[in-house]
């Protein structure tokens, strides 16, 4: 029995199927309104927008469900919980889903004020916590804008960085002077480091991978007293930093040499890391207690070997990692007459590993494609001579296979009358100017699954 007393006017639900209390709650809580099911109630609150941050809502016949629906509410009331007697025991599992307090409805003259107390506490801490859940929602939207403010200025670094690259990679085909060679090296090393780096300052989303493809020489490159049994060349897919971390911990220790080798399962993809360390010293405890995590991060495990079987003198490490298959490389042939745009998107599609035919207008396009079968044709829509659509149009007439090749056009054009020309002109897809690098491994990947990077 709640016994009424004096009390501030503090807004307070109260939720029950209950008749209504003799005078007690009211008596209590002056601003006091009842409803009948916690769905009214969330009703009510929802409508009262920021105002339901500042309101109790008091459950009579609480449950778990009932606390974690108004727990859920932005900006969410204080919940207090009354126990039924006997159920003080259960307090912890409201509170633990979501209400402020749980309060037994017991008897005694200090019911009533300690009631009131528990309620204006509880609408303190969770206006306390309302605030908290503002700020670091108000810091997270700060750093979603960074985040996409960063990651658009690294598209566009990319976007401007992708044909630089490719324009320097097709000029050292080209017969050069060695000082002229140098300089072009340098850039492209330069570029390729300036794209590294982007990439790596880029925000990376929840649950992304850390894998990135590597080769064992680039592991040893990067360690001490290091070599390698086999297979320094061999590309394998994995967790390069947990890697590099690991080999790290393991060379430091003096007087030992470390070997790799690279095991590749005969079945799929599968591939095995092998982490040999060799040697008299024995590696200390705290170093082995030091990489179990990191191979544990790794998926990989430590069986012992050697003739004593002592983990010390002769650790193995296996990590399953993922061979590289690299497909087939794609024929294509490029009809592109400006020969800076046939340079650049020539060097896009020499860097995926696939090789490359030019012809420089519709007429010797329609030519190449008739006397050879190319997988893929890149067709510039503006030409001389014979322009993009009469030429794939032309392309379309041929009879066998030749006559069915895929077909991506080549445009200045953005809108979608664009493209609908021509698809109409038989053309599979299109590819806008400026070429940028993410947009043809989409359009490869959309035609040929698999077989985007071929190699290089």
């Amino acid at each position: 029995m709640i016994r009424p007393g004096s009390a501030a006017a503090e807004p307070v639900l109260l939720v029950s199927q209950a008749p209504p209390p003799a005078g007690a709650l009211a008596s209590l809580f002056p601003e006091l309104v009842r409803v009948d099911t916690v769905a009214a109630a969330l009703d009510r609150l929802r409508g009262d927008g920021a105002a339901a941050g500042e309101t109790v809502v008091v459950l009579d016949t609480p449950t778990v469900a009932a606390v974690e629906a108004l727990a859920r509410l932005e900006p969410a009331p204080a919940v207090v919980v009354l126990l039924p007697e006997g159920q003080g025991h259960d307090g912890a599992g409201f509170i633990a889903a979501g209400a402020q307090d749980a309060w037994p409805a017991g008897d005694g003259e200090e019911d009533g004020d300690g009631l009131r107390r528990a309620v204006s506490a509880a609408r303190r801490r969770q206006m306390r916590e309302n605030r908290l859940r503002m700020a670091l929602a108000e810091a997270q939207r700060g750093r979603d804008e960074a985040a996409s403010l960063l990651d658009a200025a690294g598209a566009a670094v990319a976007a401007a960085l992708d044909p630089m690259i490719a324009l320097t990679a097709a000029a050292l085909e080209s017969p050069l002077l060695p000082r002229q060679q140098d300089r072009l090296l340098a850039v492209q090393a330069a570029g390729a480091a300036l794209k590294t780096t982007v990439a790596a300052l880029r925000p990376v989303g929840p649950g992304a991978a850390v894998e990135e493809s590597l080769t064992l020489a680039a592991l040893a490159a990067d360690a001490k007293a290091m070599s390698i049994e086999g297979g320094a060349d061999e590309e394998f897919i994995g967790d390069a930093a947990g890697l590099r971390d690991l080999l790290t911990l393991l060379a430091a220790e003096g007087g030992a040499s470390l070997s790799l080798s690279l095991s590749l399962r005969p079945a799929g993809d599968a591939a095995e890391l092998t982490l040999r360390h060799r040697g008299a010293a024995r590696l200390r405890p705290l170093v082995l207690a030091a990489i179990q995590p990191l191979v544990r991060r790794l998926g990989g495990h430590l069986p012992t070997d050697g003739p004593d079987g002592a983990a010390g003198e002769w650790l193995t490490v296996r990590i399953p990692v993922r061979a590289v298959l690299r497909p087939a490389a794609l024929s294509v042939l490029l009809v592109e007459d400006n020969p800076i745009g046939r340079l650049v998107a020539a060097g896009f599609f020499k860097a995926l590993g696939h090789t490359v035919t030019t012809a420089e207008d519709g007429v010797q396009g329609l030519a190449a494609a008739t006397d050879r079968r190319f997988d893929l044709i890149v067709m510039d829509v503006q030409m001389p001579v014979m322009d993009g659509h009469e030429a794939a149009r032309a392309i379309r007439a041929l009879p066998g296979e030749a006559g069915r090749v895929p077909i991506v056009a080549l445009t200045a054009g953005t809108d979608t009358e664009d493209d609908a020309r021509c698809r109409a002109a038989g053309m599979d897809d299109c590819l806008h100017k400026p070429l940028a690098m993410d947009r043809l491994r989409t359009v490869l990947e959309r035609l040929f699954p698999g077989r985007v990077q071929a190699g290089g």
